[in-house]
């Protein structure tokens, strides 16, 4: 009697878990973060792009990649004249920014770099989240180059706490190996929801699209 009390208390309980799990698609992945989430700060009734590009960068700045996007982000802010080399754009109707850093040839033997940041957010069907993304690609001579900071890096808000906790994109459909082990760069959407991969072989390039679902991204080879 006791076991069969046991076993049906148990589902239940595995009945609720599965309730709140399909009423939250991120649990998982907002209670494993919790303890490193960022506060998204905002006036009015809810955030926009310049909010997750300010909340991203942060006030202090923990590497090379963040102290230059934190110093040209804030000249924009203060509506101060960027470098030559440099140039944002800003379309907050489609919640979108773009990052340049352009160092043309000089003549010193190191060629031509160029560094693209973007950003932009998806609001979800749950009407609970929003998903923030950022994407980093660099180029030497104009062909892809594979560092540190680059790749896509995704953010996860919550509307009710107002917290966002990043995430490699594995929890949110964008987590896949390629053959031939190809440098990825990620071309985020300014109009339209899917994301573009960008495969870059050695004697090739190829493409390939996340489309957007409404709460994750699912691959089309």
């Amino acid at each position: 009697m006791k076991t069969m009390k046991f076993q049906l208390i148990f589902a239940a309980l595995l009945v609720c878990a599965m309730g709140v799990s399909a009423q939250n698609p991120y649990a998982e992945i907002e209670a494993d973060g919790d303890e490193y989430a960022t506060v998204v700060k905002f006036a009015g009734q809810k955030p926009g792009i310049t909010d997750f590009v300010s909340a991203y960068i942060g006030d202090e700045p923990e590497d090379e990649l963040t102290g230059a996007l934190y110093e040209m982000w804030h000249k924009h802010l203060k509506n101060k004249p960027l470098d030559k080399n440099e140039k944002i754009t800003v379309d907050a109707k489609n919640g979108f920014v773009r990052f340049e850093q352009l160092y043309p040839d000089e003549g010193d033997g190191y060629g031509d770099e160029s560094l693209f940041v973007e950003m932009c957010y998806w609001n979800c069907s749950d009407g609970k989240h929003k998903i923030f993304a950022s994407s980093v690609s660099q180029y030497h001579d104009g062909e892809a180059i594979q560092t540190e900071f680059g790749g896509i890096i995704f953010g996860v808000y919550n509307n009710d706490t107002h917290k966002m906790i990043f995430n490699n994109g594995c929890g949110l459909g964008v987590c896949d190996s390629w053959d031939g082990n190809p440098i990825v760069t990620y071309t985020l959407p300014r109009v339209g929801k899917d994301i573009t991969a960008v495969l870059h072989y050695t004697d090739d390039i190829k493409e390939a699209t996340y489309k957007w679902n409404g709460l994750k991204f699912e691959l089309q080879k």
